[in-house]
């Protein structure tokens, strides 16, 4: 029986790659394999805009999304590739929410864990853009480890104690 990866979730970010060194580092360690998910995606604004004569425009932007998508699985595996992780690319298709298709991915793989970053925007910009690691970590069945930006690491923290900061270069 083979050891059970860890799937690392990324978009090419970079708190995604905090997360790529975080995830072929615990790979490395566990003497286990990675299995690195990218999730395409277009922005909704253009959904559903083809017939509207906007199709080369909505091509356009798919075929950008797409090569976005390779070179985000070509940087983390090349991360892994130099730690000697053996690392499997998966290029997931638009369908489901983000966060859904890295949950059933990880659930598919039996994987032991997820890894995934977090901009650390704030809740205004979790309302703009969503927060991929927060669904991620209500839905996965398995543990979840979120990696801050390393400038979200550095942000001081306010605690009712006063402020507290945030130890830096935690890895």
């Amino acid at each position: 029986m083979s050891a059970r990866p860890i799937v690392l979730a990324t978009d090419g970010s970079p708190s995604a790659a905090e997360a790529t060194l975080e995830a072929v580092e615990l790979a490395r360690a566990l003497d286990t394999p990675l299995v690195v998910v990218a999730v395409e995606h277009a922005p909704f604004l253009f959904a559903g805009t083809g017939s509207y004569g906007y199709a080369e425009l909505w091509t356009e932007i798919r075929k950008v999304e797409q090569n976005r998508i390779e070179h985000a699985l070509e940087q983390a595996c090349a991360v892994a590739d130099e730690a000697g992780v053996t690392c499997d690319p998966v290029h997931a298709t638009e369908g489901s929410p983000v966060a859904d298709q890295i949950c059933k991915l990880a659930l598919a793989r039996r994987a032991q864990m997820i890894v995934v970053g977090a901009h650390g925007w704030g809740s205004v910009g979790r309302v703009l853009h969503g927060s991929v690691s927060t669904a991620v970590v209500h839905e996965a069945r398995c543990p979840v480890l979120v990696v801050p930006s390393a400038q979200f690491a550095e942000q001081t923290v306010d605690t009712l104690d006063g402020a507290v900061r945030v130890r830096e270069g935690v890895s």
